[in-house]
């Protein structure tokens, strides 16, 4: 299962169910409520993204649907363990004045109305582990 359309973060309307996270930059998602507000980092986002892909990559079940090295964009499928549900993922990497950057992310299940927080816990684990590499300027 891959997307067909990038998501357009300023653009984005979340669905009325609670299946879906949504991490960003102060400002950048125009009519969508932004769960946590995304760090920022004193690399650029080149640097940001590899150290991103590092991370998840090597994760189970994980498999990279899209990828745009030129718009520093990704999406990604994870499936669960038992009934192999997809959940997409996708990230887009923002370059900011003075070589800082930041990175949006947004999560959601495909199916069912709840996703009993596995989405906003996934992302803030792989968050963790990207602060552990590269420590984040300001939250």
């Amino acid at each position: 299962m891959s997307q067909t359309q990038r998501t357009e973060f300023a653009a984005l309307q979340r669905p009325n169910k609670p299946n879906t996270f949504l991490m960003a930059p102060e400002g950048l998602c125009k009519q969508a409520k932004v769960d946590v507000v995304s760090s920022r980092y004193g690399v650029p986002a080149t640097m940001l993204r590899q150290e991103f892909l590092r991370v998840v990559i090597a994760k189970p079940r994980l498999s990279h649907s899209f990828r745009d090295d030129a718009g520093l964009y990704d999406d990604f499928v994870v499936r669960s363990l038992l009934f192999r549900f997809p959940d997409l993922i996708s990230v887009q990497f923002l370059d900011e004045k003075g070589g800082k950057s930041t990175l949006a992310v947004y999560s959601r299940s495909v199916y069912g109305h709840s996703d009993l927080g596995v989405n906003r816990a996934r992302t803030m684990g792989w968050i963790t582990e990207l602060n552990s590499a590269i420590a984040p300027i300001s939250a």
